[in-house]
C-alpha cells in the first residue's frame, strides 16, 4: 500500500508546523520552500503511479484507486498554498515560483491521467462489491481519466499534452497580464472636487491608496466587474467617465497589459481540445458532466431571462427619466441615477445604512450567529497562526457536538497584492482518506479604514459577505471519504447555490436585529429603514440581471468555438454576441472578455451560467426554509446532511430530490429577482381551456397543445390516453421514476438523435445510455449524434426534457429498445417536462409504430 501523503518530510518542515489542523506555515514561503515542496510533491505521486502500474496483483478498488487518490494529495495540497498566495498577496519575489508551480502541477497531472498503463489498471477495477460512495469514486476516476483524454491514440495524446501545458502558460499570463493592467488603470485624481459625492470615509481611504503607491492626490483602484461601487456615489459625470472608461480598457490597449491573443489562443485550443475528445465544442464538453447537462440547456436558462429583464430595466430607465427629467442616460451614469432613484424613492441615504453594518458585528452578530441558529455550530477567535497577511482573522469552529470542525481563515481587506472579487477557498480540504479537519479562507476587498476608524458595508457588501460564507459552510461540512469529492469539489453550476442560499439571512427577521445597530450609537435599525432597504433591493434588478446574462452569454459564445477556428478581433466579436442577443451598449457585461479572469483563469470556461443556474436551485430552497419556519434548528441539520456535506460523493441534484421530493422550478428565482414572470403557451392555453368547446374536446380535458396532440394520437392508435400532471418537472428518467415511486428501468425515455440532420427516435429504458455507435449499426446509418435543441422543437413540437413517443407534427422513424419488455407497465413523456403517460409495450410500439432494437451492444 501507499505511503501516507501526510508523511511526506517537506510537510514537516513546511507545510504542517502550525496547530492541529495541518495549517501551512505562511512565514516559511520563500519561492525556494515553494519550489521544494512542488517537486516534493510530484515526485511522490509519480513514484506512487509507478508503483501501482508494477504491481502484479490483481486491480482492486483500495490498491488502485485509492492508492491513486492518496497519490494526488500532496499535489492538491501544495496546489492549495500557492492559489491562497497567488490570490491573497503575491509578492513580487513569488511571482515567477508561482507561475513555475502551476506549469509544474500541470505537467505532472497531465503526464499522470495520459498514463494509459495506469488507466488500464483503474478500469481492471470490479465494482461488484463496492459501496456506493466507493462505486461512485471508481466511476468519477475513470470519467476524469476519459476526459483528459486517456482513451486516445498515441498521437492524440501528445497533442492534449501539448495543449494542456500552452493552456496553463496562458491562463498564468492572462492573469499577470490582467494583474497589472488593472493596478494601472486605477483612476488617479488630483483634485478632491473629483470626488464630490463620496463620504468622508472613502476619501480617506482613497488617500491612503495614493499614498501607498507614492503617489499625491487620491488612487481608486478598480475592482474585477466593469461597474465600480464609486459609479454609484460619484457627482461629477466626467469623474464617472473616467472610472467606466479605465475599468472597460483593460486589457485592451496594446503592452504587457493587453489580453488580446491570451483570449484568442485559448478559446481557439480549448476548441481543439474539445474536438479531440469527440465534442463539438469546449462548452459541450466542459457542461457534460455538469448539472445542466450540456449548453443548451445553460443558454435557455440564460436566454429565458432576457426578454423579463430588459423589460425590468426599461422600466427602472423610464422611471428615472421621469423623475430626474433626463432624455437619455449615458453608461457612465446608469450606476449612478438607478442608486439616486433608490435613495429618493425610498429614502434611504447609503451612508446613514453602512452605519448600521460595521463588519465586526455583522460578522460574529449576524453571519455566525445565523451559522449557530440553523446548524448549532460555534466560533471562536483562534491565536497563535502566522497567515499570509497580518490583517487575516482566524476563527476555530466547534460543532453541535463539541467537538471541533475546522478553521476559517478570514481577510477581509483590499491590497495591490491581492485580486479583485470575493472568493472562499479550502485551503486544506476535510476526507475521512488523510484524516484531516476542513481549513477554509474567505477574502473579501473591502476598503481598509483609517487608524481607530470602524470597517461599514454597504448592502452590496453586506450580501457578499452572508454569500462567500455558504462556500464557508460548505467546505465546514465535508464528510466525504476522498478529498476530490469533499465540500464545494461539485460541478461548477451547483457549488454556487449553498452561498447563494446563506444570502436570505441578510434581511431576514431572525438574524437582522442582532446585527444592524448604529455603529455609533448602538440603536437598532428602524423598522421603517429596514422595510425600505428590503423593498428597494429589487430596484435596479433589471440592470443587474442584464450585465450577467450578458457576460454568461459572452461565455457560451466564446466556448462554442469549433476546432480551427481562431477569433483575433477579440472586440469585433464581443460586440457581434452581444448585438445578436439584443444587449443593449447601455449595459456593458459585469465582465469584458480582455478582462473575464472568471474564465481565462479562474476555471469557470462556460460555466459563468452556472450562478444563474444555481441560484434557480437557491431561490426554490430559501423558500423551502421560509416555510419550515426560517432558522430551524431541525431542518438545517438535515438539510446539511443530506446536502451539504456529502459533496460530489453523491449526485448533486438526485440529492435535492430526493430530499425535498421534487425538483426545484424557476419561478421562486423570478420573484427573488422582481422580474415578472414569463406568460408560457402553457399559461395561454389554461386561459382558452376555459372558454366554451365543444363537449368531449380535448382541449377541455387536458388544457395544453402538446398534450392534446398526445392524446389525440393514442386515442387514434385505440389507447386511452391516461396523461398524468406533476407539480414540478421531471425531465430526467431519475427524476420521473422518483415522482412516480418506480424503477427507473420502467421509464422510457424518448429520445431524439440526428442521422445527417434527420430526426431518429429511440426508446429506450431509463436504466440504459443508447449506445450510438452500435444502433447506428444495426438500423443501417452512417452515425447518430445528440440532435440539437431546434431539431428536436422541430421534430417533435416539443421540449428536450419532455418529449413524448407520439404527438409530434409528423411520422418519425422510431425504434424501441427490447428491454422495455421486461417490465408491465411504462411511463413515457407526454408532450411537457412536467407530464407522463402509462403504456404497455404493446402499446408503445403501436402507437410509434417502432421496430425493436437492442440499444447497447451485449458483451462478447
Amino acid at each position: 500500500m501507499s505511503a501516507d501523503p501526510n508523511g511526506i518530510d517537506v510537510w514537516e518542515a513546511f507545510l504542517d508546523p502550525q496547530t492541529d489542523y495541518s495549517l501551512p506555515d505562511f512565514a516559511a514561503v520563500t519561492a525556494e520552500t515553494l519550489l521544494t515542496a512542488v517537486h516534493t510533491a510530484t515526485d511522490f505521486a509519480r513514484a506512487e503511479v509507478a508503483a501501482i502500474v508494477a504491481d502484479d496483483a490483481e486491480s482492486t478498488f483500495f490498491s488502485t484507486t485509492v492508492r491513486f487518490e492518496s497519490a494526488s494529495v500532496p499535489m492538491t495540497r501544495i496546489a492549495s498554498v500557492a492559489a491562497a498566495i497567488e490570490s491573497n498577496h503575491l509578492r513580487p519575489e513569488l511571482t515567477d515560483a508561482i507561475s513555475e508551480i502551476w506549469e509544474l502541477l500541470s505537467a505532472a497531472q497531465t503526464e499522470i491521467l495520459l498514463n494509459v498503463d495506469l488507466f488500464h489498471r483503474i478500469e481492471q477495477v470490479s465494482v461488484a462489491d463496492l459501496n456506493p460512495e466507493d462505486k461512485r469514486q471508481q466511476e468519477l476516476t475513470i470519467d476524469l481519466f476519459v476526459r483528459a483524454g486517456a482513451r486516445l491514440g498515441e498521437e492524440e495524446r501528445e497533442q492534449m499534452a501539448t495543449i494542456a501545458a500552452e493552456l496553463t502558460t496562458l491562463e498564468n499570463s492572462f492573469s499577470r497580464a490582467l494583474q497589472l493592467d488593472t493596478r494601472e488603470l486605477a483612476v488617479h485624481l488630483s483634485e478632491a472636487d473629483s470626488l464630490a459625492g463620496m463620504n468622508d470615509d472613502q476619501i480617506a481611504a482613497a488617500a491612503n491608496r495614493a499614498a501607498e503607491r507614492g503617489v499625491d492626490g487620491y488612487l481608486l483602484p478598480l475592482n474585477n466587474f466593469t461597474q465600480q461601487g464609486v459609479l454609484e456615489s460619484l457627482n461629477t459625470a466626467q469623474t464617472r467617465r473616467h472610472v467606466l472608461n479605465n475599468s472597460m480598457a483593460r486589457g485592451s490597449r496594446g503592452g504587457d497589459g493587453d489580453t488580446r491573443t491570451q483570449v484568442a489562443d485559448t478559446t481557439a485550443l480549448r476548441a481543439l481540445k474539445a474536438h479531440l475528445l469527440g465534442y463539438p465544442s469546449y462548452s459541450s464538453f466542459a457542461i457534460d458532466n455538469q448539472t445542466a447537462g450540456n449548453p443548451d440547456a445553460a443558454a435557455d436558462i440564460v436566454s429565458s431571462l432576457i426578454n423579463p429583464a430588459n423589460a425590468q430595466l426599461d422600466e427602472e430607465l423610464a422611471q428615472v427619466k421621469t423623475r430626474y427629467g433626463l432624455e437619455t442616460v449615458a453608461a457612465e451614469d446608469v450606476k449612478y441615477y438607478l442608486a439616486k432613484f433608490r435613495a429618493d424613492e425610498f429614502g434611504i441615504d447609503p451612508d446613514e445604512v453602512a452605519k448600521y453594518f460595521e463588519f465586526d458585528t455583522v460578522l460574529t452578530e449576524g453571519v455566525f450567529r445565523a451559522a449557530t441558529g440553523l446548524y448549532g455550530i460555534t466560533f471562536a477567535p483562534y491565536d497563535g497562526v502566522t497567515a499570509w497577511h497580518e490583517d487575516v482573522r482566524v476563527y476555530e469552529v466547534t460543532d453541535v457536538t463539541e467537538r471541533p470542525l475546522g478553521l476559517v481563515l478570514i481577510d477581509p481587506y483590499s491590497r495591490d497584492t491581492k485580486r479583485g472579487g470575493a472568493w472562499m477557498d479550502q485551503l486544506v480540504p476535510s476526507s475521512r482518506l488523510t484524516g484531516l479537519l476542513p481549513v477554509v479562507t474567505l477574502s473579501l476587498n473591502l476598503a481598509k479604514p483609517g487608524p481607530g476608524r470602524p470597517t461599514l458595508l454597504n448592502p452590496t457588501e453586506l450580501t457578499t459577505l452572508f454569500h462567500e460564507f455558504g462556500h464557508v459552510l460548505h467546505g465546514l461540512f465535508a464528510n466525504s471519504t476522498y478529498p476530490s469529492t469533499a465540500g464545494t469539489a461539485v460541478p461548477r453550476d451547483y457549488v454556487e447555490f449553498p452561498s447563494q442560499l446563506n444570502e436570505m439571512w441578510r434581511f431576514h427577521p431572525q438574524v437582522l436585529p442582532h446585527f444592524a445597530k448604529h455603529v455609533d450609537t448602538g440603536e437598532p435599525m428602524p423598522a421603517e429603514l429596514v422595510d425600505a432597504l428590503i423593498a428597494s433591493e429589487k430596484f435596479g434588478q433589471g440592470f443587474d440581471t442584464i450585465e450577467y446574462l450578458a457576460a454568461a452569454m459572452l461565455d457560451l459564445s466564446w466556448h462554442s468555438l469549433e476546432a480551427g477556428e481562431h477569433i483575433t478581433e477579440v472586440l469585433s466579436f464581443e460586440s457581434e454576441v452581444l448585438a445578436a442577443a439584443g444587449f443593449s451598449p447601455l449595459v456593458p457585461p459585469r465582465y469584458r472578455s480582455t478582462y473575464f479572469g472568471h474564465i481565462f483563469a479562474s476555471g469557470y470556461a462556460a460555466g459563468y451560467y452556472s450562478y444563474l443556474y444555481s441560484e434557480v436551485i437557491a431561490a426554490w430552497v430559501s423558500e423551502w426554509f421560509e416555510a419550515q419556519g426560517g432558522l430551524n434548528r431541525e431542518a438545517g441539520e438535515a438539510f446539511r446532511e443530506a446536502i451539504l456535506a456529502p459533496g460530489y460523493s453523491v449526485d448533486p441534484m438526485a440529492a435535492i430530490e430526493r430530499f425535498f421530493g421534487t425538483r426545484p422550478d424557476v419561478a421562486p428565482l423570478l420573484r427573488r429577482r422582481g422580474l415578472a414572470e414569463p406568460v408560457t403557451e402553457a399559461d395561454d392555453q389554461d386561459e382558452e381551456a376555459t372558454t366554451e368547446t365543444e363537449p368531449g374536446a380535448a382541449s377541455a380535458r387536458w388544457g395544453h397543445p402538446n398534450h392534446e396532440a398526445v392524446a389525440a394520437d393514442l386515442t387514434a392508435a385505440g389507447i386511452d390516453p391516461r396523461i398524468e400532471i406533476f407539480d414540478g418537472s421531471t425531465p430526467t428518467a431519475a427524476a420521473a421514476a422518483e415522482a412516480l415511486g418506480i424503477e427507473v428501468g420502467a421509464i422510457a425515455n424518448s429520445l431524439i438523435f440526428s442521422s445527417g440532420g434527420s430526426p431518429v427516435l429511440i426508446m429506450a429504458s431509463g436504466a440504459h445510455r443508447v449506445d450510438t455507435a452500435h444502433v447506428a449499426e444495426l438500423i443501417g446509418v452512417d452515425s447518430l449524434d445528440r440532435a440539437s435543441k431546434e431539431l428536436v422543437r422541430e421534430a417533435t413540437g416539443q421540449v428536450i426534457g419532455g418529449v413524448a413517443p407520439c404527438g409530434h407534427p409528423g411520422p418519425i422513424p422510431t425504434y424501441v429498445d427490447v428491454s422495455l419488455k421486461d417490465y408491465p407497465v411504462l411511463w413515457a413523456g407526454a408532450g411537457t417536462p412536467n407530464s407522463m403517460v402509462p403504456l404497455t409495450y404493446e402499446q408503445l410500439l403501436t402507437v410509434t409504430g417502432g421496430k425493436e432494437i437492442t440499444v447497447v451492444a451485449e458483451e462478447s
